[in-house]
């Protein structure tokens, strides 16, 4: 049975979440922060949905370019949740996950050190 691509796990508007890198780039290369962010949002969203139906390891290119917009607006709340949100997941084979674990512990002590 034929399913349409855009309920297909992994898809968001018709398009595989991987197909949407050199945009998200562009975004960010513009100063366009607010569409590339919420563009990412959507984009983990499409990452988790194939991982689950898959059983397989979310994508972390994702998780560390939202994180990378919140430590560049020190947002550091928002990014240790997307962080947290990416240790909770199952993740993909390589060295990525235990860096983004490590990013995590230095995004908790720089809120600690805000409060």
């Amino acid at each position: 049975m034929w399913r349409d691509p855009q309920n297909k796990p992994g898809y968001y508007k018709g398009r595989h979440y991987s197909t949407y890198v050199e945009e998200v780039e562009s975004l960010k290369k513009k100063g366009a922060i607010e569409e590339a962010e919420n563009l990412l949002i959507e984009l983990v969203n499409a990452t988790e949905a194939e991982a689950n139906a898959g059983n397989s390891g979310v994508a972390p290119w994702y998780y560390e370019e939202l994180a990378k917009i919140y430590r560049k607006c020190k947002d550091y709340k928002r990014e240790v949740a997307i962080l947290e949100r990416y240790a909770n997941q199952k993740h993909a084979p390589g060295e990525k996950p235990a860096q983004l674990l490590e990013r995590l512990v230095k995004a908790k002590k720089l809120l600690a050190s805000k409060s």
